[in-house]
């Protein structure tokens, strides 16, 4: 009778050849892939920079930094990176596209959109702030007009109300809450504010700091005290639209 051990001792031999190439092929896949370009080189994935990953990185999945390699921003290049800019990756403001020493940043516009089309200056900072990019006087500068910044509104985009801010004209603003709520009045169904022909000034029952938060002055034969206050209006009111 065979032994059943050499057979298992010949399997084993028969798989050992196969996990020595998936060995390979794993322990390859530690490493940065690279390509060979014929006129540049090898391909690494930061372009222009040497091929030598150790000049930097640590270990082998080259997630660590090296110690010496820490870099003082506002030190070294004199500027101090503040805000947004802090969590920052070095490739989002710099062009790795020439040799390492001349690693220079692209400016505002390499990393930002400009919606104002040049018209506002190429200097976002003189405007915009470094944490939000909210405008920096934003709500200092309309708490001093009629419509204080407060609540959702304090979030809004400027053109949302200013037709012109895009190319820096704030003034013919939205005047009426109409003029940007007219699809939330349009779309909301219970009520349903074109059925019941409800006023079009949104203040009157809603609040800056929540759409759904809706307040309704019932009239005094039924005021709404006890269980009643959170009671929505088609509990009682059983035919729609119909108050």
């Amino acid at each position: 009778m065979p032994d059943p051990r050499a057979s298992s001792g010949v399997a084993w031999r028969r798989l050992l050849p196969a996990l020595a190439f998936l060995l390979v092929v794993a322990c390859a896949n530690l490493v940065p892939r690279q390509g060979w370009d014929p006129q540049a080189g090898p391909v690494v994935p930061h372009d222009s920079f040497p091929a030598d990953c150790t000049l930097c990185h640590l270990g082998g999945d080259w997630h660590t930094l090296r110690p010496d390699f820490a870099y003082d921003h506002e030190k070294q290049a004199g500027v101090a990176l503040r805000g947004a800019h802090a969590q920052a990756g070095c490739l989002l403001c710099h062009n790795d596209r020439g040799p390492v020493q001349q690693f220079a940043a692209r400016g505002c516009g390499g990393c930002h959109a400009d919606p104002h089309l040049g018209r506002l200056g190429a200097n976002c900072q003189d405007c915009h702030e470094e944490r939000t990019w909210f405008p920096r006087q934003a709500i200092a500068d309309h708490d001093r007009t009629r419509f204080p910044l407060v609540g959702q509104h304090a979030g809004a985009a400027c053109f949302r109300c200013h037709p012109g801010a895009q190319v820096g004209n704030f003034a013919g603003a939205y005047v009426v809450c109409s003029q940007c709520h007219a699809d939330d009045y349009a779309r909301t169904a219970a009520p349903s504010h074109v059925a019941v022909q409800f006023g079009q000034d949104c203040e009157r029952c809603h609040v800056p700091t929540g759409w759904q938060a809706a307040r309704f002055d019932h009239p005094a034969a039924f005021p709404l005290a006890l269980g009643h206050g959170g009671r929505r209006c088609g509990d009682c009111h059983l035919t729609p639209n119909s108050f």
